[in-house]
This record gives C-alpha cells, structure tokens and sequence, in this order.
C-alpha cells in the first residue's frame, strides 16, 4: 500500500528572510495546532575550560525575565493558553520548541520571539537558577552514570576540544558566569542568520511566513557569525584507563569507547546499522543477550554511536557488580572483536532495517515528529527529498559494508575506558 509521506519537495515552503533567518513549512490542516522547531547553530562548542557551561546557563535564564515578561508573567500565559514553549542549549545547538492550538500560534510566537531578543537576566532569577544548577552538578558527582560518562569523555578528547567537556559546565565555573558573560554570550551567538525554524501545523505557509517575518523579522545580528564546526579527534593511540572511586554504592559503571564518526560521513548508515545490531536492536543487542543475560556479567550494557556535527564518541555503557568489572569489560571487547571480524547474519540485518525504516514511520505521525525530522534535514543538509530516498539507503547497506566500517573505526587495542563507582582508585 502506497503512503504519502509528510516530507517531500513539493510539500514543503523553505524560504530565508531579509535577517538570515531560514524558514521551512509543513502545512497539517488535519490537526487544529501548530508546531514550532528551531536551532541555533550554537551551544557549548564556543564554552572554554574556564567559562564551561556558560552556553547552557545563558540558554536557561531566557526564560527568566524578558523586557515586557517576568518569570512569573511569562509562565502565567503559558499555562493559561494552554501552550508550551522551551529552550535550551545543547554542545553543537541551541533548540527551542513551542506548541499552541492554531488560534494561539500568534501568542506564543510573541514569547518565544521576545524570548530570543530581548532577555533581561533578571539578578534574583539568575542567582535562583545558578543554585539549581550548581545542586544538580552536585548531585551528578554522586552519580557513577554520570562520572563514568564525563571521565570518558575528558580522557577521549584533548582539552582543547569542545567534546572534552560536557555542557553543563562545572561546580567551579558555573561559580564565576557572571550576567555580563551571558549578556555577552547572547549578544554574539543569538542571531538570525545562524537560525532555523520550523513550522508544521494547521497554517497556510503564507500566514506562517507573514507571521514569522513579523515577530522574527526585526532580529538583527551585528557583523559577521563566528566560523561553526567541531575539529577532528584523534584515536586514542594506547588504552587509556580512569577509575574514579564514589564509595558506598552499590553498582559500577563503565563506559568504553573512542571518537566515532560525522553525520555526514559516507560510512555513518552502515556504522549505525552494525551499532544497533551491536547494542541497541531489543534487548540490547548482541552486548545484551551475550554480555548480560548469557554471561551475567551486566545489569545493563548498550551501545551508542553519537554522530552529529562533530565526530562524537562511540562507546559502550555498562552497569555492573564491582566485583566484574574486568569480566565485563572483556565481554565487551569480546564483542567488538567479533563484530569487527565477521559479517553480520543475513537476519540479524534485516531486523535492523525493518526497525529503522518502521522507527521513523512511527516518528512522523505527529506535528512534533514531522518538525524534528525536518530540522535534522535541513542541519545535516540531507534534501527535501530525504524520506523518499531513505529505505533504499537504508536497504542497500550490505554487511560487507558494515563490515568495513567496523573494521575501520572499532578498536579493540587502543581506547578509553572509564570507571566509576565503589572501585580502587588504583584498579
């Protein structure tokens, strides 16, 4: 049975106004909402070792207090309205989502704008989040999810990388971000011409243009945007060993792993593909039936293949007794040494694209799914016509082929290993 699919080039308005700003729409007259999706191609990636998290902090207290709304007014309207709208900053973006019935979408549109351009970083909110912040970086310190993750990250990357550091920054610089560092912050990465929006919803696409143009279209930006992008990482050229002791707890954490690959890298469907297989497909994967319920070596256990922008890492996470932590991390290399020297079985493939092709079917039956999956065509550049051509993509990936890139990326001699929880510092 022929579907029709929600993105096509004929389907969808993409323009950019006079500012920069660039604009695409799917009109839904099936539902009475409207959906709003968009990126700033900004976040964590210009933080320093010293000002880390200053993009996440900024980001947050938009929210707090703006020319014509207090915290308490804006949330009031929201609530009121019964709309939504978010914010917030991530390494390589800053995203912001807002949802409102049609006849509200003018509403709504006004805060978020409002939001976007005139913040005011009001000192008594901005001192409320920053406790909040800073008990949230207290609490993860005594989290082995977190400290195992965060370990990883910094012996996977140099210092001088964005990736080395996680964007919510740290107890001692979320300390010193001062209102002027985030005023400055937002006066130089808030920009239209570094934004994209997305509309899907019950709206003509020449209303929503008009109305965007309206609200958006006075965002002005001074000179020129700072260059974008994340370097290349080097593979670690040895093992590469932290153990971070958190005593009484019960369970350790792991994560090991090394940088993986772009979004736009040629072989990025076949390495995601061989990584679901790996650990994610059901269960878990191979590492799922083998490592965990075969060998009993795991409480939990998954891969992850982070591509975006940047090459981000490519590792395995592990919950486990303490008492295993070696067992485990043998059964782990045991599995990428296996996925890097033989295909993969004929089923186990089919599986993998049955679900990736039947995930993203699922994904698109709603406004929010429709503009998610919009937003990610037009960041990584992957055309109008994405979704008519991604079955055979995913389709024509062989196992050869998958393969390949396993060899090519996976390590079994030389990576990062991170440790946390009731260990010796010195195991």
């Amino acid at each position: 049975m022929k579907t029709t699919l929600p993105i096509t080039p004929e389907s969808i308005t993409r323009t950019t106004l006079a500012n920069g700003l660039t604009l695409l729409i799917k009109e839904n007259h099936n539902n009475a909402s409207v959906t709003l999706r968009g990126r700033i191609r900004a976040g964590g990636l210009y933080d320093t070792e010293k000002n880390s998290g200053l993009a996440h902090f900024t980001t947050a207290a938009l929210q707090r207090g703006t020319r014509k709304r207090s915290f308490q007014k804006l949330n009031d309207e929201l609530d009121r309205n019964g709309m939504s709208f978010g914010i917030g900053a991530g390494m390589e973006t800053i995203g912001l989502s807002a949802k409102s019935l049609v006849e509200d979408f003018e509403h709504v549109l006004d805060i978020v704008a409002e939001t976007l351009m005139h913040p005011t970083f009001p000192r008594v909110e901005v001192e409320k989040l920053r406790r909040e912040f800073l008990a949230d970086l207290k609490e993860a310190d005594d989290d082995t999810q977190h400290v195992a993750y965060r370990e990883f990250r910094a012996m996977c990357y140099p210092s001088s990388h964005p990736y080395h550091r996680l964007s919510e920054g740290t107890t001692k610089t979320v300390k010193r971000i001062t209102t002027k560092m985030m005023q400055d912050y937002h006066a130089c990465y808030y920009r239209p011409d570094v934004t994209t929006v997305v509309i899907v919803g019950d709206l003509r696409a020449d209303q929503a243009i008009e109305m965007i143009d309206r609200k958006l279209g006075v965002w002005k930006a001074k000179g020129h945007p700072e260059p974008y992008g994340i370097p290349d990482a080097p593979k670690p050229k040895q093992i590469l060993r932290k153990v971070a002791p958190i005593p009484g707890k019960m369970q350790a954490d792991v994560v090991i792993g090394y940088p993986g690959i772009r979004r736009s890298d040629p072989d990025y469907y076949a390495l995601n593909i061989g990584d679901l297989i790996f650990g994610r497909l059901g269960l878990y994967g191979r590492l799922g039936a083998n490592v965990r319920d075969k060998q009993g070596l795991a409480y939990y256990v998954y891969s992850g293949v982070e591509a975006n922008v940047g090459a981000g890492p490519w590792a395995v996470h592990a919950g486990v007794n303490p008492r295993n932590v070696d067992r485990a991390v043998e059964g782990i290399l045991t599995e990428i040494k296996r996925l890097r020297s033989e295909p993969v079985a004929q089923d186990e493939l089919a599986e993998a694209q049955d679900f990736l092709t039947g995930s993203l079917a699922l994904r698109l039956e709603t406004n929010e799914g429709v503009a998610a999956t919009l937003s990610d065509i037009e960041m990584f550049n992957l055309g109008l016509d994405y979704l008519q051509r991604y079955p055979n993509i995913i389709r024509s990936i062989t196992a050869e082929q998958i393969l390949a890139a396993s060899q090519k990326y996976a390590q079994i001699e030389n990576y990062a290993l991170a440790i946390s929880g009731p260990v010796d510092g010195k195991q």
